[in-house]
Formats: structure tokens, sequence, C-alpha cells
């Protein structure tokens, strides 16, 4: 068992199963401080306190708010107005921001994300995330968004475009399950990491409950619900995107527990039953609206009223000609029935519950059975629960033929290269433009001084300067036929005075922007693209170069028998000439932020 852990932070703390964790970890593990953070203040405040009278020896705060969106972490002991997220898209500000964050520059996004800002604020030991992150992101419903817009592009044709229809194709395009899920997570491996959490804890879902693709329970939609395989998508996206972060250098233990029934359940009673529900806009709204979509209000009863058939229907929500009822005292008359209250998978009926947990269908799993794997994971046991584990367990690894073969092929193209008189250097399709750069680097260094320690020091043992290197390197770049190579596939080649280059009709980085594509050219910005994919030939760099060869060649002898097998590892360059690719790869394993290596 871990150590003793100060802080847990709960996503989601004051939900059903936010709660019941809270209670177990509180319980059962040795903990200083439990954080719960949700979307409103009221409930979040109400968990808070409940947990604090059972608990008076840990320590119990909360923050409320949507974690997907910028803003400042704000605590239960502050009332500031709260926006639901169906709302906040509506905002025309809060719009663009989202779209800022999740197509324009990440640092920003990062740097105002009310997510990694609570973590950093907590700097928790431990983050148990209970949010329905599937059915958040799924259910903006990128499929009605797609029509809407086309519909408005169709009249666009013939009427111009709408005064609405760029706000139309900007909520198209920031409910998109994909870009939304990515953002999120890259946030939360960045902030867990700087803040050094230990281990986090998903629990996830499969969309369905544990069904198939023939579910019966699609949230009101059509059978089969798009919308519901999308929540299926996305959540199996998240539990890769996991599996990723799992396998990421210094980043918190990864662990997902994902349940496939239904979770239930809160409390039994007889309730007003609230939703998602249409409301007709008085007098209409500026641009013509005539009903509007509002949420967490009780469904008003309206008398069935008779209507005959013709050869169109229009299902547009329409409240006129329809009577509402009234109850006894003169109110409007609301839905109100004997419920279950499921938390965040809404109220059901009896019928709904009774057939929803009959045997073969959905059925059912309590908040609590989460909560004891959750604990247990957290506390270092192996639940076999873990679908992380069970991915690792099941993929196909590395094999010992592919090794075999991985010589042979490279092998091959050696004598190829030989036969032919080509290099096979790189063509940048394969990473980033940083990959290319350092080949290329590297097979210029090796076309200059062929072993590792020629490159440190000439034959009578004098040490290289990087003056000398960066001189030496101009020179055979200036007659090697390679340089149109490498201009021709988007990498510049940067000359020593720093402000010479050997370029082709495409430049790699920075990107090109149709919309801003000139630059201000500045020291600082031509060292961050040089640094990212143009092979530099200035002496700072082959000074760089220098020290990372000196790394490798004291790896060679770092400890024991030069043929050890310990010696098989990451940190070890085993050979004396310079192997290009070989080259690259101990880089990427040793000197590049973030580390770039495989630690499964």
């Amino acid at each position: 068992m871990p150590g003793r852990d100060k802080t847990v932070l709960i996503l989601g703390g004051a939900g059903l199963v936010g709660t019941q964790c809270a209670k177990r970890i509180a319980r059962e593990h040795a903990v200083e401080r439990i954080v719960l953070a949700s979307l409103f203040r009221k409930e979040t405040q109400e968990s808070v306190v409940a947990l604090q009278d059972r608990f008076p020896t840990i320590e119990f705060d909360g923050y409320y708010g949507n974690l997907f969106v910028r803003g400042e972490p704000t605590p239960i002991s502050e009332s500031v107005e709260e926006i639901s997220p169906r709302e906040f898209a509506e905002d025309e500000e809060h719009r663009q921001a989202i779209f800022d964050d999740l197509f324009l520059d990440f640092e920003t996004a990062y740097r105002g994300s009310r997510l990694a800002r609570l973590i950093a604020r907590e700097q928790p030991d431990v983050v148990v995330d209970t949010v329905n992150t599937a059915t958040g992101i799924s259910y903006q419903d990128l499929f009605s968004s797609s029509f809407v817009v086309s519909r408005g592009l169709e009249e666009a044709k013939t009427d111009g475009v709408s005064s609405g229809f760029n706000a139309d194709v900007q909520k198209h395009l920031i409910s998109a399950s994909v870009p939304q899920l990515i953002l999120h997570v890259r946030l939360l491996h960045r902030a867990m990491t700087e803040a050094k959490t230990r281990i986090y804890v998903k629990v996830g879902t499969t969309g369905t409950g544990g069904m198939g693709l023939n579910i019966p329970y699609t949230h009101g939609e059509d059978k089969p619900s798009p919308t519901l395989m999308s929540k299926t998508a996305t959540a199996f996206a998240h539990t890769g995107l996991l599996f990723l972060m799992a396998r990421t250098p210094d980043c918190p233990i990864i662990k997902e527990i994902k349940p496939a029934a239904m979770i239930g359940y809160r409390n039994i009673g007889f309730e007003q039953v609230r939703g998602p529900q249409f409301r007709p806009v008085p007098n209409g709204s500026g641009n013509g609206e005539r009903v509007h979509m509002v949420t967490g209000e009780p469904l008003d009863l309206y008398e069935a009223a008779q209507q005959r058939l013709g050869k169109t229907l229009d299902n547009e929500p329409d409240f006129d000609g329809f009577t509402p009822l009234q109850a006894s005292d003169g109110t409007p008359e609301r839905l109100t029935i004997p419920c279950v209250n499921t938390g965040e998978n809404g109220i059901f009926t009896r019928g709904e519950f009774e057939a929803i947990t009959a045997l073969g269908q959905m059925e059912f799993v309590t908040p609590e059975e989460i909560a004891q794997l959750v604990t247990l994971e957290i506390q270092g046991n192996n639940t076999g629960r873990d679908v992380i584990s069970g991915l690792d367990s099941s993929i196909l690894s590395p094999s010992y033929k592919g090794g075999l073969i991985r010589e042979v092929a490279i092998d091959e193209l050696q004598k190829l290269e030989d036969e032919k008189g080509v290099p096979s250097v790189a063509i940048g399709q394969l990473g980033p433009p940083q990959l290319a750069k350092y080949l290329y680097e590297a097979y210029f260094l090796r076309h200059l001084y062929g072993t590792v320690d020629n490159v440190i020091a000439d034959e009578a043992g004098n040490q290289r300067s990087a003056e000398d290197v960066s001189a030496e390197m101009l020179a055979a770049v200036s007659v090697s036929p390679l340089r149109h190579t490498i201009a021709s596939i988007g990498i510049p080649i940067l000359f020593p005075d720093g402000r010479t280059i050997l370029r082709g009709p495409v430049i790699k980085i920075p990107a090109y922007n149709k919309k801003a594509h000139i630059m201000e050219l500045t020291d600082e910005s031509i060292d961050a693209y040089a640094r990212k994919g143009w092979v530099d030939l200035r002496p700072a760099h082959m000074g760089w170069w220098l020290e990372r060869f000196r790394k490798m060649r004291s790896s060679v002898f770092r400890r024991g028998s030069k043929w050890s097998s310990e010696r098989l590892d990451i940190r070890s360059y085993l050979f004396e000439e310079i192997r290009i690719g070989q080259v690259v790869a101990w880089i990427f394993n040793n000197e590049i932020e973030p580390r770039g290596h495989r630690i499964k």
C-alpha cells in the first residue's frame, strides 16, 4: 500500500458515484483532505457539509463550475452566476473562447483552463474522475448541428448568409467530440504531471450500459441513435487516450473503471419531472424564434388536443391553441410522479426502472461497488477491473521475430543505398519535422566524421570546437546533392550566420496558414523554428550535438562489461559508428522534453 496521501480531488464529487467514492476513501484510505468539484454550487455544498459531519477528522472542501471551459476555480464559499453548459455555448464571447481553445493555441487554453487551475491550486496526490465526460461531450449533438448548418448553406445559395449562420457554424465546430476530448486529456495530463499527482482513476462508461447496437434505451431519440453511438465512440476514444497517458513517462498511474450496467440509485420519491424543455418565446424573439430550449425546469402539462392529419406534419413545438392544465390552487400543473432518482442518468418511473434493470436488459450495479473498486485501486490493489491494465495484457507487444526482421530490413536498405548511390535519410512524412531535421544533421556528421569518437576529437586527440564543426558542416552541405532534397521536402537549412537559409517552395515549420502566412522574424522565433524543424548549422547547435555525443560516448562504458545484458537499455548508445537512426532514437529516448520513449 502507498504511503499517506495528503489530498484527494474528486471531479464530479457531488454526483452519485463521486459521493460514494468520497465516503469510501474517507473511511478506508489514509488521507488528510478531500476536495469535491462539481457543476453546481448547491449540490457541492450539501455534499461537503454531509461528509464533514460524518468524517470530522478529515478536511473537506469544494469547488463548482464547468471544468471543460476557461475560468478560475470557484470555491463553494463564493456565490457566482451559474450557467448551464448549453447556455454557456449560446454566449458569443464564451463560444469564441471554446473555439480558440479547441483549434488554436494550446498554451493559451492551458493557462485559462478551470480544470488545470484547480489541479494547480490543490496539488492533489490522487484524482478520482467521476464526471460523465462522454455524455457531456457527445450530447452536444453534432448530428443536429450538422443539419442546421446544411440548411443554412442551402438557404445561403438563394437568400444569402443569414445573421445567425456564423453562430450556427461555430456551434457546429465546437460540438465535435474528438477535438474536445483531445484538449481535455492534454490539459489533464499536463496539469497532473506538473502537480506530481500520484494516481488518476477514471470512472468511465461503455455508453450503452453494457448493451450492444440493439440497445432500446436512447434518452428519447429514435433507435438506433447516432448520438448514443457517438457517446460510446467518445467513451472508448477517451479510454484510448488514457491508454496513451498511462504509457507516457513521468505521468501519474492511470486507471479506469468502466461500469457496464445501469448505475443507481440516489433515492426514491414523489418528484417533479425536470429536464430539457421547450418553452414558447413571448411575442417571438428578435430573430423570429417561436420557441427556445431551457434546462432543469419542470414539465408543464397541457390538455391533449385533437388534430386531423393532412399531407404534411410540422413537428416544430407549437404552443398556440394548447391549454395548460391547472392545479387545484390555480398554478400550472407539472408532471409529478413516483420516481427513482439515478443521479446523472436521470429519474425513472417504476415501469422504466423495472424494464431497464431486468435480466438480459441493462441490469444494475451500485455506486458503492464502483467506489470500492476505485478505493482498492488507489491503495495499490489489483482489482482485475482496471480497463487500462486489461488493454495492457491484451495488446500484441513487440516480438523477437520483429527484432530479427528489423536487422534484415536495415541491411537490405544499406545495400540498396550503396547500389544506387542515394542516401536513405528522411522524407519528412513519418513524424514532426524535428525527426527529419535530426536525421539529416546526424547524416552530415557521419559523412564528415564517421564515428562518435571522431566527432568529439580529431585523430591527434584535440577536442573539436563548435565553430569548427559548424564551418565543416556548412562546407559539406553546400556541395551535397542532398541539400536539394532537404529543401524540397519543406525543411530549410539554416546557415551559421543565423540569417541565411537554403529553402524550397514549401516550408513546414512554421506551418502554412493562408490567412496568417507573413510572420515577423526575431532571434527568438528563428531559434524556435530551428529547434522544431530546420537543419541548423549554427555553432550553438553544433555545441549541442557535441554534448550529445559526449553523453553517448560515456553511456557505452556506463557500468560493468561492455557486452553485459544490462547495457541494453534506452540510456546506452552501443555503437562506435554514427548510425543515424540509432542516434536520433537515443535523443528521443533521453534528451527531448517531454521524453519520447515507451515505458511498457
